[in-house]
């Protein structure tokens, strides 16, 4: 096969991708067309063409109907990816970085293709390219933070800690669930009850005064600040460690 002959070869496949591509991940597409097309697309991936793989990766983004449907057709995705393996982790990396808005599926596909402290490396590095300040949806920081709470590593609560005063309440209170799942005492005691003394949030001020109660971890040095805004209910030891009240 002559040079030109391999290009025009490679350049039909491209444009056949590409047309295949856009039909799997158009939402208002009839469902047949729909998951006809992406069984193509599926085909090409598991050859490792990266403009397939690339193009599975942006279908997770698609939100589709029916819902259950769209569901599957996901799934089905996420275990063709895990398949492809480390062919598919460019792509990956690329939608999580390049601001896809959910990126639920992007991490559990992730989680199974690289090894334990691989993922929770490529979590840290992408929590570290948010700051506290305002975002239009801070759905995506929030879903690396929790995914960054549930990883048994030693890195994590130095790595979250400065989430609790970004000036979003969601961010906050989801960035001290994920702090209580490590229970690391040294690194977010005093944040936390720095947190409680001047939160708004009556959600996050409960979560805290709650994890406070459960951790046993003392108010010591803050005594009075923490009582000031304590909620009915609860009260201080002498040791400032909270206890829960006769009455609540």
């Amino acid at each position: 096969m002559g040079v030109f002959s391999y290009l025009s070869k490679e350049s039909r496949k491209k444009r056949a991708v590409a047309k295949a591509v856009a039909r799997a991940n158009n939402k208002h597409m009839p469902k047949d067309y729909r998951r006809a097309s992406l069984g193509q697309v599926v085909d090409w991936a598991k050859e490792k063409d990266p403009d397939a793989i690339a193009g599975l990766v942006a279908r997770f983004s698609v939100f589709a109907q029916p819902s259950i449907e769209d569901e599957e057709e996901k799934e089905w995705i996420h275990d063709v990816l895990v398949d492809v393996g480390r062919d598919a982790l460019g792509a990956l990396f690329n939608a999580v970085a390049g601001g896809a808005e959910s990126i639920s599926w992007h991490l559990r596909t992730l989680e199974l293709i690289l090894d334990a402290e691989e993922f929770s490396d490529e979590l840290m590095k992408f929590v570290n390219q948010f700051d506290t300040e305002y975002e239009r949806n801070p759905d995506r920081k929030i879903q690396l933070i929790t995914a960054l709470g549930e990883r048994k590593d030693s890195r994590v609560p130095s790595t979250l800690v400065r989430f609790l005063e970004d000036v979003d309440e969601t961010v906050r209170f989801n960035t001290v669930k994920a702090l209580a799942n490590h229970g690391d005492e040294e690194t977010t005691r005093e944040p936390f009850i720095n947190l409680l003394i001047k939160e708004e949030s009556q959600r996050v001020r409960d979560e805290l005064v709650d994890l406070l109660y459960e951790l046993k971890w003392s108010v010591r040095g803050y005594r009075k600040a923490v009582e000031a805004v304590l909620p009915p209910g609860y009260k201080l030891d002498r040791q400032g460690a909270l206890k829960k009240s006769a009455r609540r």
